[in-house]
Parts: C-alpha cells; sequence; structure tokens
C-alpha cells in the first residue's frame, strides 16, 4: 500500500482506512506515447478493494476501446499498440498464454462492426474509431456500454478529489452524458461550451486527456472529459449539500 495516503477516505467507497493506495485517475496504460516524460500522472486515495475492482473495468475497456483508435494521432499516439500487444497470441510467453490471447482475440472479433459514418448503428459514440473521415470505414467495438458509467464516475472523482480538493458524498449525484448523436451533440453543445467559455477552466493531461470544468455559485460542477482525442463525456456532479 502507499505511504502517500495515509489516514483518509476512499474516493470511491467513501470509507475511512489508515492507509490507502494510489488510484490513477488516468490509468497509467492509458497515456500515449506523446504524453511528456516529466508529466505527473495524477493520483488519488483509493481502498485496496475499489483499486482492484475499477482496475478490471479499466483493463477490459481498454482493451475494447484502444483497438479502434489511430495510433497516428498525436492524442492516441501508440495506444492501439500497447493493446495489439497485450491481445496478440504473437506475444505470449507461453502455450497457456497463447491460447488465452487467441479465445479473447476472437471474443474482440465477434464484438467488432465494421461500418461506415452514414450507416452508424444507434447508440454508439460520436468521433469513435479507427477513422472518422466521412463515408470511410470504421471498426468499433459496441460491447462498452456497460463499462463506461463505472469508469467516468471513477474520473470524475479522482479529479474532485485532485482539481476541487473534496469528495462526492452521497448527497451529490453524478450524471454523464455520452454523445452518441450528431443530433444530441447539435442541440446542446452551444449551451455546454458557452457555460465552460464563462465559467470554465482547462488542464490538459499531455494530448492524451483534456479536461475542462466549470462550477456554479451552488458548487454544482459541470466536466468536459476529451480521451485520445476522439472520446469526449460530459460529466454533471451536482451542488454541494454536505461534507466529508
Amino acid at each position: 500500500m502507499s505511504k502517500r495516503f495515509i489516514n483518509q477516505y476512499c474516493i470511491h467507497c467513501l470509507k475511512y482506512f489508515e492507509q490507502l493506495t494510489e488510484d490513477h485517475i488516468f490509468p497509467k496504460s492509458w497515456y500515449p506515447n506523446s504524453t511528456p516524460q516529466n508529466m505527473e500522472k495524477w493520483v488519488a486515495p483509493a481502498c485496496l478493494e475499489c483499486n482492484n475492482k475499477l482496475g478490471k473495468i479499466e483493463n477490459e475497456l481498454y482493451r475494447k476501446m484502444a483497438i479502434c483508435i489511430n495510433s497516428e494521432d498525436i492524442a492516441a499516439s501508440g495506444v492501439s499498440d500497447k493493446v495489439v500487444k497485450m491481445i496478440n497470441p504473437l506475444f505470449a510467453k507461453d502455450r497457456r498464454s497463447k491460447r488465452r490471447k487467441e479465445a479473447y482475440c476472437q471474443k474482440i472479433l465477434r464484438e467488432l462492426i465494421c461500418t461506415t459514418n452514414n450507416k452508424m448503428p444507434k447508440g454508439l459514440m460520436r468521433n469513435f474509431g479507427s477513422n472518422d473521415t466521412l463515408g470511410e470505414s470504421r471498426m468499433i467495438s459496441l460491447s462498452v456500454p456497460e463499462l463506461l458509467d463505472p469508469f467516468i464516475h471513477k474520473v470524475v472523482r479522482g479529479l474532485e478529489y485532485k482539481l476541487k480538493n473534496r469528495l462526492i458524498n452521497t448527497d451529490r449525484k453524478i450524471k454523464t452524458i455520452h454523445p452518441v448523436t450528431a443530433n444530441i451533440i447539435d442541440s446542446e453543445l452551444t449551451t455546454l461550451n458557452a457555460f465552460f467559455e464563462i465559467n470554465g477552466i482547462e488542464v490538459n493531461r499531455g494530448p492524451g486527456f483534456i479536461i475542462r470544468c466549470a462550477e456554479d455559485t451552488y458548487g454544482s460542477v459541470l466536466y468536459h472529459v476529451i480521451i485520445w482525442g476522439r472520446w469526449e463525456t460530459w460529466i454533471a456532479v451536482s451542488g454541494l449539500k454536505s461534507g466529508i
């Protein structure tokens, strides 16, 4: 366990511990190769149980999302290369590992869909896929909805700790907005961006992670997180009612 976090609350389960582990707000393996070497990788206090549980979600989500990313983009440099090494049987250390990787590759292939921008299935996030040029082929993973909210909640709890020096207690609610169609974006993006322009700040953790946040007078916070230059999510956290 890390000695950095002593006698604090876990940002996820909100329980008090004498010692806590370091939970990377953005997983270490998710940082693209273009991240400056001297950039601090933000961490927050988490108990071992929460860290392990969320770590499994992060790994599964990374494998399914990163494989759809173009590693030539500076914001995602090397991202898909890492996941290929994770699942490619050619990188297996032994026969058992090779069989496991082969089985996982078959599973991934069953869950991917190849489509074009003008024939996008409903429920997919905007701008996501191996190529977002109009009309060109895209490979997209569909089996991720159950992983998105737990991961985004983990990130925003870390951001509240790092940027606001507070926890998201049980009186505050988290609502995530995953843009899935151009219509949703066109109708809401102008209002959201206007709010950020007036009240917001922007913090970049290298080109791979861009965070905008804005807080109103009631303590409600709106976050806009862009991961790898493609994955955009808005997160609303309700106002402060009591502290921990």
